[in-house]
């Protein structure tokens, strides 16, 4: 893994806490904070999948009651509105 430097400026206090903390987990600083940023994109991406999954879940419940019971009734379904769309 390649590494960049990247420098932020953080408040003393913050920055007390987070060598308290790192250091409960002998790790650096650097570690520490590294991992807490990959955490938070972790839980980000997940969030979009939860979010995608309920979405996806929705779409089938609605299209389903739309009688679209195949994926060859969506794309019609779908190139239809297109084609109504251009006119």
């Amino acid at each position: 893994m390649s590494t960049q430097i990247v420098n932020l400026s953080l408040p003393k206090d913050l920055v007390k806490k987070i060598d308290k903390a790192a250091s409960g987990q002998y790790a650096s600083r650097s570690e520490y904070i590294r991992q807490a940023v990959v955490g938070r994109l972790r839980n980000e991406q997940d969030d979009d999948w939860d979010s995608l999954l309920l979405l996806s879940e929705e779409l089938g419940s609605k299209a389903k009651q739309a009688g679209l019971n195949t994926d060859d009734d969506f794309v019609q379904a779908v190139k239809e509105v297109r084609a109504n769309k251009k006119r």
